[in-house]
């Protein structure tokens, strides 16, 4: 008999989630009834951070959040195809299944600490952990929805095995979404002692951006996008941009103000040394060479590589090139970082010479302008594709790294990363409530949102160069500008998608998408000539639910 196992694919509970940073640690309590476990403080305290901990693993893989789109192509290791090219997405694509099964284990998890909330005695922050919980659930349906629209919204906490769950609409899930969220607003505190925990500040950017995007829907409200611009304006709460977007993203600074939400890790909640950590700088940049583990290098997949659309968007006034871009290459990669104030008499094996310094004479100028690069004996310039990397191009240093998520304490390895991954940072809440300002028709507002955003990133003496005037303003801009403050973090998907602009974007920008078009194939199409937006619904969740539950248009 057909039948879904709540612990297995669609509501599985991830109470073996390693404990994050800080206040959140768990530990196993196998030989005590979970029951009556989870009803005491500790108890509950454990599975409350067991729920964040579950995020870990939605984020695991970067695929359904930055494969196939303008911004990056497969370097040396393969992407899942279907992810990367879509002509042979189908329902049995295991990265989709996999991300599909994950964030039901999360919400399964969340949904067990909502069941404990009001079970447990004597806790002070009841309120605020319910907040929390509501929080990350329906952050969990804003992903569920905008990747495969309408799916089951489940508040249950289930012992046995459900035969049938009903396929909700992509309204109702909306509507679900900011019902929770702004319940959870009147829960979680203004601020918190626990850098990690939820505050409004991250609940009026999610709320923001819900609002944003479900503005692109057909069932839109009417006043969606000037509420999101009200939410957006309501996380800054006027702040400005005061860090250096370097110092941002250094190691050793991933908690500061600017970061509103982020998924903790810390070495000693990891089963290995070399195993669970934050996967994140593995996927973008260059193999760096067999010799990495003797040498002290970085693990690169050469997975996730930048587009040369990405190379060129930034300008000789932008510092964020620099900042996001591993340029000058020391004899030990990490040399950067632990010998920082060494750099000007380090050996240099080479650099980059970004699009602005392309001719021999430039590239002298701009060498000399930066004592780092004065001793360098190998320049690679920006000259036509030739950073865009390929699978037939294996060279170790063919493209350059990106560099905001490296972690110098890590050891060799892919999986060894202990860095937090930002989830919601006030960069982002600046550009939210400019294509908010934008789509609501106020290009003044949305021009200066933006230039906040493009002032922090100027380099000194430019910040009258970056400043753009509301006539620039389209949501080309606004993309093109999400491109250059976001590279590398797990938004780029969910934006094309949001804007439309999937589609135009990947055929013009990703080399992997547009050999087929070159071919005479479009990708996109699916299944009775209807183009593969939305991922499909796993072929397992279908074939085990009794329910009536129709799969994506185009699979």
């Amino acid at each position: 008999m057909k039948t879904i196992k709540i612990a297995g694919l669609l509501l599985g509970l991830l109470l073996s989630a390693g404990g994050c940073n800080d206040f959140l640690e768990e530990q196993n309590k196998s030989n005590v009834v979970a029951d009556q476990y989870y009803a005491t403080n500790e108890g509950y305290e454990k599975l409350i951070n067991a729920s964040y901990s579950s995020l870990r693993t939605v984020y695991a893989q970067p695929w359904v959040f930055c494969a196939g789109t303008d911004m990056y192509v497969t370097g040396r290791s393969t992407q899942p195809e279907g992810l990367s090219e879509y002509r042979n997405l189908i329902p049995d694509d295991p990265e989709v299944l996999t991300f599909y099964t994950n964030v039901y284990k999360s919400i399964q998890l969340i949904n067990t600490a909502l069941y404990f909330n009001d079970k447990t005695t004597n806790v002070s922050t009841l309120g605020a952990r319910k907040g929390e919980m509501k929080f990350l659930r329906a952050y969990d349906y804003f992903l569920l929805v905008q990747t495969f629209g309408g799916v089951s919204i489940v508040t249950d906490r289930f012992t046995a095995p459900v035969e049938s769950f009903k396929r909700n609409t992509a309204q109702e899930v909306y509507d679900f979404v900011i019902k929770e969220m702004t319940e959870a607003l009147e829960l979680v505190p203004e601020t918190t002692p626990n850098f990690g925990r939820v505050t409004k500040r991250a609940v009026r950017h999610m709320l923001a951006k819900i609002y944003l995007t479900r503005g692109y829907e057909t069932f839109a409200g009417a006043d969606d996008f000037k509420t999101a611009a009200t939410y957006a304006d309501a996380a800054i709460a006027s702040q400005t941009l005061t860090t250096s977007f370097e110092t941002l993203f250094y190691p050793g600074n991933e908690k500061n103000s600017e970061i509103l939400f982020s998924i903790q890790w810390d070495a000693t909640s990891l089963p290995t040394a070399t195993t669970g950590g934050n996967t994140q700088a593995a996927y973008f940049g260059p193999y760096m060479g067999g010799q990495g583990a003797v040498e002290g290098y970085p693990y690169r997949t050469y997975t996730l590589t930048p587009t040369m659309y990405v190379f060129d968007l930034f300008t000789q006034n932008d510092a964020r090139f620099d900042a996001t871009f591993m340029i000058t290459y020391y004899q030990r990669y990490y040399d950067y970082y632990t010998r920082a104030n060494e750099r000007n008499t380090l050996t240099v094996k080479y650099y980059y010479a970004p699009k602005w310094a392309s001719s021999a004479a430039d590239i002298a100028a701009w060498r000399a302008a930066d004592p780092t690069r004065r001793n360098n004996t190998i320049v690679y310039p920006n000259v036509g594709t030739a950073w865009e990397a390929s699978q037939t191009v294996t060279l170790d240093n063919f493209t350059p790294t990106v560099k905001k998520f490296d972690d110098p304490s890590a050891q060799f390895g892919p999986t060894t990363s202990t860095r937090d991954f930002f989830v919601a940072r006030l960069g982002e809440t600046y550009l939210i409530a400019a294509e908010a300002y934008f789509k609501a028709g106020n290009t003044a507002t949305a021009a200066e949102r933006i230039n906040e955003v493009r002032r922090r990133a100027a380099k000194p003496g430019a910040e009258a160069a970056m400043k753009i005037t509301p006539s620039d303003v389209t949501i080309d801009y606004i993309l093109d500008e999400r491109a250059r403050e976001l590279v590398g973090e797990y938004h780029r998907w969910f934006d094309l998608k949001r804007t439309g602009t999937l589609i135009a974007r990947a055929r013009k920008y990703n080399k992997d998408v547009n050999k087929w078009y070159n071919n005479g194939v479009d990708p996109f199409q699916g299944v009775g000539g209807q183009n593969k937006i939305l991922r499909p619904i796993p072929t397992r969740a279908l074939d085990l639910n009794q329910g009536e539950f129709a799969q994506n248009p185009g699979y």
